[in-house]
């Protein structure tokens, strides 16, 4: 029985196209790409006389042409006996046809040839290939929906810190991939925008995605993935249920361009691309768009991405980096009105623009893009009650505070409008009975604790209600004892099994408030900011002497020894020590306890830990410690950099690992003191009190001579 679709010039069309790339491609056995020139021949008779598909037999004319000239096989004389069978039995209409073909391509779409692999639905079923498109679509379909919503600012950058030119940074990547370069990193501090311009191009690379000839666009949080170093694409593509076989296909024949985002916050130290073996014989073949904040960076930290010759240990010349500079003035505007076209605020555009103009110092912290965009949300209710902004003094830990306070107002009132259980409905009157507020931040803090304490500040918590019984995570993500409403009412999102705060900058924000958080406030009253407070030269004389809160050096603050400020180095957190930093110059209790901490080390080597992290927030909060009694204590591995010390008296301390690059150490007293690795950021130096005319060294390299000018050596 004839099939009805055979009539259809869509279909034959089609038909021949698949002909035309089976005998165009090598890949397939010889027996087959004949068979399909055998097929078009008889598509090409049988058609001989027939007006309606004259278009059809031009093309087929056209494909058996392009096989004559592109085919270095036995399929280009196949194809040439079939043209000329053709022109010289078919008479006058498929001469004419073939004349016509060779002058003039016909309008039909292109088939293109191209070498192997060729990915297509129809010849993997027919190979018994595993078919990779249908994931593929849906994968494209998953990484674009929801585009749109949020505001999006192109960023500029900078090839190094100190360059003065800066650049659009989409045209630089753009740029690089069309090059043969195979590792750009991005730098930025946090809240810079990295994530945001990582998936902003990873939508842009998916939109203009071709599947016959494009890379495979691969966004990648790398925080989520257990081994990045060993099977970081793989296990990326098992997570967006890509089968084993489907994955060695897209290994063997396939490109990608992997946007791997968050080197810091999955705390790697390996260079990724040379751990997954990326472009060496029959493994990934791949370009590393990479990010990472700036701090995290060490002094040799290119060894950690860019490209190694295997053989000579050398740079290949295949690495590129920008570091993403802070918005300008043009940016926050255009920022700010596209927060209005997607936003509702109280708030237009002259009101923001006024308040960004006369807060002290708000111009530079809204260069930052996330705390620009946490400004737009706070600031109406934050600025309710001045007439004067500015009066008003705003800090970024305050920015912070408010977010999540009005973070959990909304949904304090969203639970309230939803059809709760009855279990729930209990659950949420006790709770807001005991303060909603309150117990929302107690939850954050514990939470963010347990996630420092259980997965060393990775931010990505997978959690499995049968696989994480009876573990630190079914406290926080079971929905036993209403801790579920808890949950849905902080800055956190879910995607399946991972649960991660909306951005990394929230979780250093909980750590510090498990160390110290704003004064208790009653839940319905207003948050009223705080006049800022620097630490001055008087109030560190001595940490026996009252500060000026009437607290005594010699109270024990168990609960800060307690809290992470005790249990954890806090020294390279530069986020959760800059938070710390302004809660300690706004709130004297905290830096008072601070002092006590540091007094009580002297004695008890227990609080050590403690003691470093908090004299490291008082050097950072501008206390000056000048002639201080710091006679034994013990601080090792503190960052005491650009800190005020002169004559301060350090006999007998632990300054083992110390970072003292900076600091104002005159007439200091260091005897007995201990200073192993301690880092003063310059070499030793003879001070003369004369010119030095000439100086050598002896031959066996242990003495140093200077001759001076007058005279004496």
């Amino acid at each position: 029985r004839e099939a009805p679709c055979q009539h259809d010039p869509a279909f034959r069309l089609g038909v021949c196209q698949r002909l035309g790339e089976i005998a165009a491609n090598p890949i397939w056995d010889l027996n087959a790409r004949k068979c399909a020139v055998e097929f078009l021949r008889k598509l090409y008779i049988d058609d001989a006389n027939d007006d309606q598909h004259t278009n059809i037999n031009q093309w087929i004319f056209y494909v058996l042409g392009h096989l004559t000239e592109s085919s270095k096989d036995i399929i280009e004389g196949s194809a040439h006996e079939l043209l000329q069978e053709a022109q010289a039995n078919n008479g006058y209409v498929k001469e004419t046809m073939h004349h016509n073909c060779e002058n003039n391509t016909p309008v039909l779409h292109q088939i293109l040839f191209t070498p192997p692999p060729m990915e297509s639905p129809l010849l993997d079923c027919v190979q018994s290939k595993p078919d990779v498109e249908t994931p593929l679509r849906k994968l494209r379909r998953e990484r674009l929906k929801g585009r749109g919503g949020d505001v999006y600012i192109s960023p500029r950058a900078k090839a190094t810190p100190r360059a003065t030119d800066d650049f659009d940074l989409t045209a630089k990547v753009q740029e690089f991939l069309a090059s043969d370069r195979k590792v750009f990193l991005i730098l930025g501090d946090s809240g810079a925008g990295k994530s945001t311009f990582n998936r902003a191009l990873e939508i842009n690379l998916w939109d203009n995605y071709d599947k016959i000839n494009g890379r495979i666009p691969l966004f990648i949080h790398l925080p989520t993935i257990e081994k990045p170093e060993r099977d970081l694409i793989a296990e990326r593509l098992r997570k967006v249920n890509f089968t084993e076989s489907q994955i060695l296909e897209l290994k063997l024949h396939r490109e990608f361009i992997l946007i791997c985002d968050g080197y810091d916050e999955s705390q790697q130290t390996q260079n990724l691309y040379m751990s997954n073996d990326l472009n060496q014989s029959g493994q990934w073949r791949a370009q590393m768009v990479i990010s990472c904040r700036t701090e995290y960076k060490g002094v040799e930290y290119k060894d950690c991405f860019q490209p190694i010759d295997r053989n000579n240990g050398g740079d290949t010349g295949q690495f590129q980096e920008a570091i993403i500079s802070p918005f300008t003035k043009e940016q926050i505007q255009d920022y700010i009105r596209q927060y209005l076209s997607l936003k509702e605020s109280s708030w237009g555009l002259e009101d923001y623009l006024r308040a960004l103009e006369q807060i002290p110092n708000m111009q530079d912290l809204v260069k930052n893009p996330f705390l620009l965009k946490i400004s737009l949300e706070v600031l109406p209710r934050l600025l309710r009650t001045y007439a004067n902004f500015s009066s008003a003094r705003i800090t970024r830990v305050q920015l912070y505070d408010e977010f999540v306070s009005q973070w959990i107002d909304r949904g304090k009132i969203r639970l309230r409008e939803m059809e709760l259980s009855p279990y729930d409905k209990r659950a949420f009157k006790r709770m807001t009975d005991s303060g909603f507020q309150q117990r929302g931040i107690t939850y954050l803090k514990e939470l963010v604790t347990a996630i420092y304490e259980h997965q060393n500040g990775n931010p990505v918590v997978h959690y499995s209600e049968n696989g994480d019984r009876r573990t630190w995570k079914e406290a926080f993500f079971s929905d036993r004892d209403g801790s579920h409403l808890l949950r849905e009412v902080i800055p956190l999102t879910r995607n399946g099994d991972q649960y991660r705060f909306i951005h990394k900058s929230l979780l250093e924000y909980g750590l510090s408030l498990a160390v110290f958080g704003p004064s208790q406030r009653n839940e319905d009253t207003e948050a009223m900011p705080s006049e800022s407070r620097r630490g001055s030269t008087s109030s560190v004389l001595s940490f026996e002497n009252p500060s000026s809160t009437g607290r005594t050096a010699t109270d024990d603050d168990q609960s800060l020894l307690d809290s992470p400020l005790g249990k954890r180095n806090l020294v390279g957190e530069r986020s959760v020590l800059q938070f710390l930093t302004e809660r300690a110059q706004q709130e004297p209790v905290l830096k008072d306890q601070l002092y006590s901490v540091i007094e009580r080390s002297k004695t008890d080597k227990a609080v050590r830990i403690a003691a470093a992290n908090a004299i490291t927030i008082l050097v950072r909060a501008g206390v000056q410690f000048n002639s201080a009694d710091l006679r034994n204590v013990q601080i090792p591995g503190a960052d005491l950099s650009f800190g005020v010390f002169d004559s301060a008296q350090l006999e007998g301390a632990d300054l083992r690992k110390v970072n003292l690059r900076n600091a104002w150490m005159h007439q200091v007293n260091l005897r007995g003191a201990q200073m192993k690795g301690v880092q003063f950021g310059e070499l030793p130096f003879l001070k003369e009190d004369d010119e030095v005319m000439c100086s050598a060294y002896s031959p066996d390299g242990k003495t140093y001579a200077a001759g001076l000018k007058d005279g004496s050596i």
